[in-house]
């Protein structure tokens, strides 16, 4: 998937957030198709995984951000992406 597939929405999640997390999976990404050792993985991932997505402020002055939905599965997706390339890796 790609990041244009994200929909902006007023409300949403705070795309700079989004984004932030986004690179981070996708530099894990690299490193695991890449044959980087699991162990050195595996923390950083988990480490992404619990960095905070903030929601923006919804209603008549709510500012955009992207939609929960489409990150939601868009982060899943690149997450699926990684236990796929450390599995095959292994």
């Amino acid at each position: 998937m790609r990041p244009e597939v994200l929909r902006s929405v007023k409300g949403g999640y705070n795309k700079t957030d989004v984004l932030t997390k986004i690179d981070a999976l996708s530099a894990l990404l690299m490193m695991a198709e890449e044959g980087v050792d699991s162990s050195r993985i595996l923390p950083e991932l988990e480490k992404v995984r619990q960095r905070p997505i903030r929601k923006e402020k919804d209603g008549f002055f709510g500012k955009m951000g992207f939609s929960v939905e489409d990150t939601d599965n868009y982060i899943a997706d690149l997450e699926g992406q990684i236990a796929t390339a450390l599995a095959s890796a292994r």
